[in-house]
């Protein structure tokens, strides 16, 4: 199986309903083409860089999944049909993926902080700060 991930943007108008019956007819697509849905990430309403269709913000939407190779095809002729669907990239991540090796990836995302996201000083950049501060002394 091959691992791939689709960002797609949907009009910013639709409603929470509207963006459940989307999620949940590409889950059907991919699991109707023997593939897996690993994630499903709403990104929001964000700002386009140019107009699409007329609209100058879209509804982001990263969806991360496994199936065969002839997956990709059916996934984005459904996102052309669909009218609420204002643009779509997707990227293979990987050609031969075991599915169970990836439930445990999953399951237990690995995330590791930086220091500036954990509120913490990083140990170098502390020593940096208190040398400075001795100098100007």
């Amino acid at each position: 199986m091959r691992r791939y991930e689709t960002l797609f943007i949907i009009t910013p108008d639709s409603s929470d309903d509207e963006l459940k019956t989307i999620f949940e007819k590409f889950q059907a697509v991919v699991t109707n083409k023997k593939g897996q849905v690993l994630s499903y990430e709403e990104q929001g309403k964000k700002k386009l860089a140019y107009d699409i269709k007329k609209h100058g913000k879209g509804y982001y939407v990263l969806m991360d999944y496994l199936g065969p190779a002839d997956i990709v095809a059916e996934v984005e002729r459904n996102l052309r049909l669909d009218e609420r669907i204002l643009a779509y990239i997707t990227v293979k991540l990987a050609d031969n993926v075991d599915p169970e090796s990836l439930k445990a990836e999953v399951v237990e995302p690995r995330r590791t902080a930086k220091p500036e996201e954990s509120g913490e000083e990083a140990p170098a950049a502390a020593a940096e700060e208190t040398e400075r501060e001795e100098e100007t002394e």
